[in-house]
């Protein structure tokens, strides 16, 4: 029952189409796991590879595989390739995430995307998807569903097979992004309100962004502060904005953030997800003035 089910979920795969295209370079990004460790990209460098799969509490394919989960880990752990879950979804808490991990004896990291901008930075729509990154490159090698396997004289795929034996190998530089489409259950596709919202109607800078930095930022960026540039001026942060969007998903600025589901200070300096994903989407959209 358990084989057919697995063949039930990602028939759709065989036929799924794939592309190649150059390698997709993407910006290092950090983000803490449901027990309350960081883990950025960019610490992976010793590795070959880093695997990240997208998960969602109610997904049902991250349910029904979760045995080759661990076949995969099991056979490229020794191959310098390190593996991690990543959370997405509005609602799926920390909390929620420890109580799926000790339900699921998941026996690996499930990182907390809460601003959901990691997943819109490495591509990601739906749960189930894997993508396999480079840390010494800082590209994206696959991403797609787990490889399957033949069925009834039909080939299977080994598109994420074949991606992490030249990740083995040391043979990704330059590689080709190799993405793979697929159809996902309804269960498994993850809803991006943020995202849309902003894309729609791209944030104002007066009244939206400015606010934000002057109640967030300019303490420390101002003329003889202690910030390495003063927020004096739209042409001032919009040169900045690449830094800026850097050091919020790696989350160095604001100074002194803590996770406020593991420990609590008065003086802690989280920025509110809203104002994280406002910023990061007004840079993405070219740090407009108007």
């Amino acid at each position: 029952m358990k084989i057919l089910k697995y063949f039930g979920l990602l028939a759709a795969v065989l036929t799924a189409a794939q592309t190649f295209a150059a390698p997709q370079r993407i910006g290092d990004f950090n983000l803490i796991d449901e027990k309350g460790t960081a883990h950025q990209f960019s610490k992976y460098a010793y590795q070959n590879a880093l695997v990240v799969i997208s998960q969602q509490n109610s997904c049902s394919t991250n349910a029904a595989l979760f045995s080759e989960y661990r076949i995969l880990q099991t056979k490229w752990d020794n191959e310098g390739v390190s593996f991690v879950m990543m959370n997405s979804t509005v609602g799926d808490t920390p909390e929620k995430l420890r109580n799926y991990d000790n339900s699921f004896n998941v026996n690996m990291p499930i990182l907390v995307d809460d601003t959901q901008l990691v997943a819109e930075l490495l591509g990601i729509t739906k749960a189930g998807e894997v993508v396999v990154l480079d840390p010494k490159n800082m590209s994206i090698l696959y991403r797609g569903p787990m490889d399957t396997p033949g069925s009834r004289g039909t080939p299977g795929t080994t598109f994420l097979k074949d991606t992490l034996a030249a990740a083995a190998a040391g043979e990704t530089r330059n590689r080709d992004t190799v993405t793979v489409d697929f159809e996902a259950p309804a269960d498994c596709i993850i809803d991006f309100p943020n995202a849309v919202t902003s894309a729609d109607d791209v944030p104002d800078y007066e009244t939206e962004i400015a606010p934000i930095l002057i109640e967030r930022c300019v303490v420390c960026h101002i003329e003889g502060g202690i910030g390495p540039f003063a927020m004096n001026s739209h042409q001032m942060v919009q040169g900045w904005s690449p830094m800026m969007r850097e050091v919020l998903m790696t989350k160095r600025m604001p100074p002194a953030q803590v996770d406020p589901s593991i420990r609590h200070f008065e003086n802690a300096r989280n920025m509110p997800i809203e104002e994280v994903q406002k910023l990061v989407h007004w840079i993405n959209a070219g740090s407009p003035r108007d």
